[in-house]
């Protein structure tokens, strides 16, 4: 028997030949990544080799299997097909040991390629990150686990941007379906809409959203819209194949509170917190609370407040963008502990908006926008010199 251990990579299967063909070639890369395993890959459904029968070849030959599922949520064909299978082998090899790896998961690595996808369909658009609209788009699975897990990568992906807004949504049997959501998204008046497939290989899904995505566009020709990549033989996916082998063998598993960015550095969330930092920011936070304490005012009273009218008139007019210049212009300043920018309803001056209100100076704006953004951070919050052109003249 071979003295490596073994390593079985599990691929869904797929009636497109593409589909598979990409499958092969990342079991092909990764065995080029790791000369000291022994590695092979094998189908769940629709493609040869068959999971089982790929694992019986294998334990003719190998004393030590590593079965790793190359999917991205844990579901049915990790729950139940593939433990079922190795229970057999078991009994079938009793001499070979067989190690089930974990799914891919909520992971940090995989915001990292969100982001690095991302930043590649967008390198070469004009539109600013905060005009920019961005629909994360799954397969979707019966299993409610796995859904789950991809609406908690779409958020902690959220976020750590910019973007005026981002979506989850889904191609297959979930909801919501990725027409619905372009609808909604339309809505939100963003000037471009990014589709970010949530998929490791191509195939018939991602040709169904760039068929919506081209009908979207000719019924909302003013929104410009672009598809990303999907994340195919990347060496982060690698790299986390390497994680998952690794904990397999050592017999150590993830913690739960694996992408809690308290103990992770998440990629884009690092400035607020993460690993290190943020492990001493806690202790120093509770040690302040106990030798306060009892005490009124745990923390600094905010200096100004801006309120910002987000109601659908106001949204029309770009009240949206404007909000996220506000913060972006605050946190630039470095005075985010200082001034706080709120999205609010309605403030009553529908027809005149934008319209925000900086309390407690009790001074109204109205029509303004995004660009007034750094005049008001500067003169206004920084300054306390009112920008006049803009003050309401029925309020002042």
């Amino acid at each position: 028997m071979s003295s490596r251990i073994g390593v079985l990579i599990v691929g869904h299967g797929s009636r497109e030949p593409g589909s598979n063909e990409e499958f092969e070639k990342f079991v092909s890369d990764y065995s080029v990544r790791r000369p000291d395993l022994e590695v092979r890959g094998a189908y769940i459904e629709l493609a040869a080799p068959d999971f089982k029968s790929a694992l019986y070849e294998f334990a003719k030959s190998c004393s030590r299997i590593v079965v790793v599922p190359l999917f991205l949520f844990s579901a049915g064909h990790t729950k139940n097909d593939i433990p079922l299978v190795l229970d057999e082998a078991s009994r079938q090899f009793p001499n070979t040991e067989f190690l089930p790896a974990s799914a891919i998961g909520v992971h940090p690595k995989m915001l990292e390629l969100l982001h690095l996808r991302t930043g590649d369909a967008l390198k070469k658009s004009e539109s600013r990150p905060e005009k920019t609209a961005v629909l994360v788009v799954g397969r979707g699975s019966s299993d409610a686990d796995a859904n789950s897990d991809f609406y908690k990568i779409v958020r902690l992906f959220e976020e750590s941007n910019y973007y005026h807004f981002v979506m989850p949504t889904f191609i297959g049997i979930t909801k919501p379906q990725l027409q619905e959501s372009l609808e909604i998204a339309a809505k939100l008046r963003p000037e471009r809409i990014l589709v970010l497939p949530y998929f490791l290989f191509g195939g018939k899904l991602i040709a169904v959203a760039s068929e919506r995505l081209s009908s979207f566009s000719a019924n909302y020709p003013w929104i410009r819209t672009m598809i990303a990549g999907h994340f195919g033989s990347d060496r982060i996916v690698h790299e986390i194949l390497d994680e998952r082998i690794r904990e397999t063998i050592l017999g150590t598993g993830r913690l739960p509170c694996a992408t809690c960015e308290y103990r992770e550095k998440l990629p884009g969330l690092t400035d607020k917190v993460g690993g290190l930092k943020a492990l001493l920011w806690s202790v120093r936070h509770m040690e302040t609370h106990s030798q306060a304490a009892p005490h009124a005012y745990p923390h600094p009273n905010l200096k100004k407040h801006v309120l910002v009218c987000d109601n659908i008139d106001c949204a029309h007019k770009g009240s949206g963008s404007l909000i996220a210049r506000l913060r972006s212009e605050i946190k630039n300043s470095g005075k985010q502990k200082d001034f706080r920018v709120t999205r609010v309803s309605c403030l009553g001056r529908c027809g005149e908006g934008p319209s925000l209100v900086v309390y407690p100076d009790g001074i109204w704006y109205q029509g303004v926008q995004e660009p007034d953004a750094p005049e008001i951070v500067q003169d206004h919050l920084l300054n306390d010199k009112i920008v006049s052109r803009l003050v309401d003249s029925i309020m002042q």
